[in-house]
């Protein structure tokens, strides 16, 4: 009899403990959603941090304090971001200018090309430049709105993008924030793992964005220079287009060369296969020589975990959600990789038990 009652007490503080737990990690989600937006820019600095911090460790190996090399690179990053805006914005308003009034005309002239193909168009719709720009704008609030939210996560206000850089500037500075993080909250038994973990994490990370974005900016300027050559409207645009499509794997090199392809076919048909002739010799040059340079020097990540980091990251939150979830894909690559080589070292002594036994 006393001891049907101790089982039923210990099953009684069992479920209390399980009630609590719950209640907790409701409590923590909830926290979590009120200061969400205080998380974005964390990771958001972290990530920028991390990009830096390879540059400015190798200028701290060559005696340079840190101090000095962390404010001269943020604001030299700052400074020729400025100028750029400067210098491309006019260039980049005329032609939007140029596309929107054109618009309507170009929809009349592929209007019935469409239509054999059983995709009928509104012409009314595009009578004229603002009945353009009202479609316009009608579709982008209608489809668009993840797209939106992940640009008000970017580019919130002054205060955010303030924030985000002091944050990352603060970061980079200390050098060893995460390190120190990782210690002051981890149990002696897991911090050497963690380090190791957030180390190898923090190298895929870097070498993601290096790669992708030297191959984006040669995409982006071959493609402006072949563009030029070839006097297309939109140059400029075009060059962008591809160079930030360039960064998502596979489905982004794809979708800026229809895109080109279909501009330049509204000049001249011709015209629009020899581009698409340059832009294939374009990729082939990045993705078998420029590419294959920068993994030797860079160890990436696979292009399939990008590619569905992107993805989800996508649908959950957007833009931001995109770029965030890359410091994330390298988290989960390194913990499967750590967890694939257990299963090894494992499977290998149980053989090497197996092949004592026999013998």
């Amino acid at each position: 009899m006393i001891f049907r009652n101790q089982t039923q007490v210990a099953s009684f503080n069992l479920s209390w403990s399980a009630v609590m737990k719950i209640l907790l990690a409701v409590i923590l989600l909830y926290v979590i959603f009120v200061i969400k937006d205080i998380i974005i820019w964390f990771i958001f600095a972290l990530v920028i941090s991390v990009l830096f911090n390879y540059v400015i460790d190798l200028l701290e190996k060559k005696r340079i304090p840190r101090l000095l090399s962390t404010s001269v690179l943020y604001l030299g990053f700052l400074a020729l971001l400025g100028f750029f805006i400067y210098l491309t914005a006019p260039l980049l308003l005329d032609e939007l200018q140029d596309f929107i009034k054109n618009f309507p005309q170009y929809i009349k002239k592929i209007a019935p090309v469409l239509g054999q193909f059983g995709i009928n168009i509104d012409l009314r719709s595009f009578a004229s430049a603002n009945g353009f720009m009202n479609t316009v704008e009608m579709g982008l609030t209608k489809a668009s709105g993840s797209v939106a939210n992940g640009l008000f996560a970017l580019f919130g206000g002054m205060v955010s993008t303030v924030m985000v850089f002091a944050l990352a500037f603060f970061m980079s500075w200390e050098g060893m924030f995460v390190e120190r993080i990782v210690k002051a909250f981890s149990s002696a038994k897991h911090t050497d793992y963690l380090l190791s973990l957030w180390r190898r994490a923090r190298k895929k990370i870097s070498a993601w964005f290096i790669t992708r974005g030297i191959g984006a900016v040669f995409v982006g300027l071959a493609t402006y220079l072949v563009l030029a050559i070839f006097n297309v409207k939109y140059a400029f645009i075009l060059a962008l287009i591809a160079g930030l499509a360039d960064l998502v794997p596979f489905v982004g090199p794809i979708v800026f060369t229809i895109a080109i392809f279909a501009v330049m076919a509204l000049v001249s048909f011709w015209q629009a296969v020899m581009g698409l002739l340059f832009i294939i010799v374009i990729q082939q040059l990045e993705n078998h020589i420029l590419l294959p340079f920068l993994f030797k020097k860079f160890a990436g990540l696979s292009p399939v975990l990008v590619l569905v980091a992107l993805a989800i990251g996508g649908k959950l939150w957007g833009l931001a959600g995109a770029i965030l979830a890359m410091p994330l894909a390298g988290v989960i690559y390194e913990i499967i990789k750590d967890y694939l080589a257990r299963l090894r070292r494992e499977e290998n002594i149980e053989m090497a038990e197996e092949a004592e036994d026999n013998s």
